[in-house]
């Protein structure tokens, strides 16, 4: 059994049936979260026997494989989960430590720009290895994005079991928590009620329906544009909070004035922030990213028809860990 699929009460009655105090449990949870310490022969305020006793009956998690440091000082870490399985996260460093992880082995939806899914799903994460993902990272890391490899919503289950125990266990602050999706119907609303201080991205990429259908289709299918609007509408409604609405510009598909008009009457009446991405290259795909003079006129349209917009500076392109180009390979 994997440590971490143990929540502190789980971890307590084991402790109790082995006869040791129930803070032992306290104790081998601040190991792993608060020192970063995975090896339970380094829990060194633990008795022998009690260490050689965690080590015969839990699998301290997925380990870091490989490591490619970009020029930007993030890093990409291959993490091989217990099945052989690889999955990717980015370890950033601009300003707060942020790290970005998956929620799944490979994905679903296919985005036409997005490398993550061109193999397809394999299977979810489950709760202890989308939580390993971030007791892995040295330094502690302030700032927690579900914007790996996978859709965060089609494996809801884990993701929210996985923000409840980083609040309860690994005591961060779900402000400081992001989930970035491309919408799946009422998941985001549950959402709302269940984690009001846990920050939105949409994935939204397209002003149209129709152009959704083209660069997103499986996206596109799963919820009609003008339904993930009025979801993304609820959820600011009953949180009160700035939502974000991520926009991956696209030279000659997505990037138009047009196109800058018609995504501010898609989303005038919501409080919110447009994050533009210059699209980042990946295998197979013939698009381009818009021009920076293109970039800077959708900026100011937005602006002049009264948008909060900012250009995403994009980290680990070098090291293909950019925005969309994580995939699971070895």
């Amino acid at each position: 059994m994997e440590i971490l699929e143990q929540s502190r009460a789980e971890l307590s009655e084991w402790m109790k049936l082995l006869g040791q105090p129930t803070y032992r449990a306290n104790q081998v949870i601040d190991w792993i979260w608060q020192k970063g310490v995975t090896d339970t022969d380094k829990m060194t305020d633990l008795p022998a026997k009690l260490r050689e006793e965690l080590k015969s009956e839990y699998y301290f998690g997925p380990k870091v494989v490989k490591v490619d440091k970009s020029q930007d000082r993030s890093k990409k870490m291959l993490v091989q989960l217990i099945d052989g399985n690889v999955i990717e996260m980015i370890l950033m460093k601009a300003g707060h430590t942020t790290v970005c992880i998956s929620t799944q082995v490979g994905c679903a939806f296919s985005c036409k720009f997005c490398e993550s899914g061109k193999k397809g799903l394999k299977r979810n994460l489950s709760t202890a290895e989308i939580m390993s993902q971030v007791a892995l990272c040295r330094p502690r890391p302030r700032n927690i994005v579900f914007m790996g490899v996978g859709e965060p919503l089609a494996n809801w289950d884990a993701v929210k079991s996985s923000i409840t125990r980083f609040v309860e266990e690994g005591k961060f602050s779900p402000r400081h928590m992001t989930i970035s999706t491309i919408g799946l119907p009422n998941i985001i609303t549950e959402m709302a009620e269940l984690f009001p201080r846990v920050n939105l991205a949409i994935s939204l990429h397209a002003p149209t329906q129709k152009l959704r259908e083209e660069i997103m289709p499986s996206a596109a299918k799963a919820i009609k544009l003008k339904d993930l609007i009025l979801e993304v509408r609820r959820h600011q409604r009953a949180t009160g909070s700035r939502e974000t609405f991520e926009y991956i510009m696209i030279d000659g598909v997505n990037d138009t004035v047009e196109h800058a008009r018609l995504l501010s009457e898609l989303i005038f009446e919501i409080p919110c922030l447009i994050n533009l991405i210059p699209y980042n290259e990946v295998s197979d795909v013939s698009y381009k990213p818009s021009q920076p003079v293109t970039i800077r006129h959708f900026l100011k349209t937005l602006r002049d028809l009264g948008h909060s917009a900012t250009v995403r500076r994009s980290q680990g392109g070098d090291k293909q860990g950019a925005c969309g180009q994580l995939k699971s390979r070895r």
